[in-house]
């Protein structure tokens, strides 16, 4: 088995400044390849989530503890 086969990838994707429109080409493409995305609620701007494919996993960080956070990562 390749490293790639068992490997889990996390990507930080920055929100910039609030604008959906400013989000930079390659962290939309994240977005859109992502099975699951944590995101701090009270930071990024939810129509960035609409670039998530249909059955990615979505998590809003704000209600969740460190633990929680680590957990879902870690699946």
């Amino acid at each position: 088995m390749g490293v790639r086969e068992w490997m889990k990838m996390v990507t930080f994707v920055g929100a910039g400044p609030g604008d959906p429109d400013l989000i930079t080409v390659k962290g939309r493409k994240k977005l859109q390849e992502a099975d699951t995305i944590i995101y701090a609620g009270s930071l990024v701007n939810a129509e960035l989530l609409e670039n998530a494919k249909k059955d990615c996993k979505i998590y809003n960080s704000a209600g969740m503890t460190l633990e929680e956070v680590i957990e879902v990562m870690e699946e």
